[in-house]
């Protein structure tokens, strides 16, 4: 994370004339609709201070924060201000049981953790937030314990928002996602850092299921499965950014699993995949640059991978739609639009490939490849694709692909690890 930077020489435009017709006329994503700066603290509502310390991890106090914790949320519920979390000398820990928060935020002062008790494990989350104007901000920590308790909680969900921030904020050890977010409008996560092991199983660093108009800039996230994941869980996802930030030992920047409803304009700008953790171990599933369903009634369209760097990864570009068998019944999916505009790997580990699979000649992927430069070319599970190229030294071939060329402004990244 230290010492890393990114330089790209060139703007890029957001449109492109193609010249191969017979992958269709594509523009590149825009994303999300807003104008979005780094957010600012809201103000004050009121403030507790600690009376634990971070030493009782590993046993946490019987008799907690809960219930204070709880009263002081709902208390400011509504209202867009702040609990603020503060230390008090010493003692610098809250542990807590599941919280809700509605409307309102909860500011984790520096030095400052929020920890999950030995029950929240139990529950379908730790934080749950709804309603306007909530947000999740630090420098502090919410740290789940993932490393000793087990369970399937999310750590922070948030369901059907509308203006959710979660910024400057360190979320760790999950037991299952770090940070999912589902339906609504308007959520920013900016300079977020997410620290779950790659071997922590299910362990998405942030889910972005069912929404329009969000954007993830300037964090940092190590986590065991997906580092970012968009999904349609329960109805379309539209409008969504991804930039500047660095992923860990993930499954990479993913839209899916998912199986019906709709994708559209997904924007992910000038990334980092790095396809170990940050302990060195590489991912059991080391994806960069991630489209994935089963063979199901979903729609994918106009998704764009602006400058990639890829360092240690096996799964350089992936545009798949037989990830694995459909749960629902009926469909094919439709992948149209994906465009990858200047990507760059190096470092890949041994075996590593690229795949664009279709579903059939009827549905082929359709997708453009400009500016690419990869250390390691081999194809793996081709077919039934139609695929622009422009400067890539990623070739597709199998069964039902053809490839054309065209042109598109932009170069191959110059990426610093």
């Amino acid at each position: 994370m230290n010492g890393i930077r990114i330089v790209f020489p060139y703007a890029l435009t957001t449109a492109f004339f193609c010249l191969a017709a017979s992958a269709g006329a594509q523009t590149l994503a825009t994303g999300d609709s807003r104008t979005v700066t780094q957010p600012s603290y809201p103000a004050v509502c009121t403030t507790l201070t600690a009376q634990f310390t971070s030493s009782q991890r590993s046993t946490p106090p019987s008799t907690d924060d809960t219930s204070r914790l709880q009263a002081a949320l709902n208390s400011c519920a509504g209202t867009g201000k702040s609990v603020v979390l503060a230390a008090s000398g010493t003692k610098n820990a809250f542990y807590s049981n599941s919280l809700n928060v509605n409307g309102e935020g909860l500011v984790i002062n520096a030095g400052v953790t929020l920890f999950g008790n030995n029950s929240y494990a139990s529950n379908k989350q730790f934080i749950e937030i709804g309603g306007v104007n909530s947000s999740l901000m630090g420098p502090g920590t919410v740290d789940g314990r993932g490393d000793i308790l087990s369970g399937s909680a999310r750590l922070v969900q948030a369901k059907s928002i509308t203006n959710l921030i979660v910024y400057n904020v360190t979320i760790k050890e999950s037991v299952f996602p770090n940070l999912y977010v589902e339906g609504g409008n308007g959520f920013t996560a900016w300079q977020v850092t997410i620290r779950t092991p790659s071997t922590r199983t299910n362990a998405d660093g942030i889910d972005i299921d069912s929404l329009t108009n969000a954007t993830v800039a300037n964090s940092s996230i190590e986590a065991g499965d997906d580092g970012i994941a968009v999904k349609t869980n329960s109805g379309n996802v539209s409008n969504v950014t991804v930039k500047n930030t660095r992923l860990y030992g993930t499954h990479g920047l993913s839209i899916g699993s998912i199986y019906k409803n709709a994708v559209s304009n997904i924007l992910f700008q000038d990334n980092y995949v790095y396809g170990a953790d940050l302990s060195g171990t590489t991912s059991a599933n080391a994806n960069a640059i991630n489209v994935k369903t089963g063979p199901c009634g979903l729609t994918v369209d106009k998704v764009s991978y602006i400058n990639t760097c890829i360092k240690g990864a096996k799964h350089l570009v992936i545009m798949d739609t037989n990830y694995h068998a459909c749960p629902v019944s009926g469909g094919t999916p439709s992948l149209t639009n994906i465009v990858v505009n200047g990507a760059y790997s190096t470092a890949s580990v041994s075996g590593a490939y690229t795949r664009i699979d279709g579903r059939n000649s009827s549905f082929p992927v359709r997708a453009f490849l400009a500016h690419v430069n990869l250390d390691a070319t081999a194809q793996s599970g081709d077919q039934y694709a139609v695929v622009g190229l422009d400067a890539s030294n990623d070739l597709p071939s199998g069964t039902g692909v053809t490839t054309s060329s065209f042109t598109m402004s932009g170069s191959v990244p110059s990426c610093t690890f």
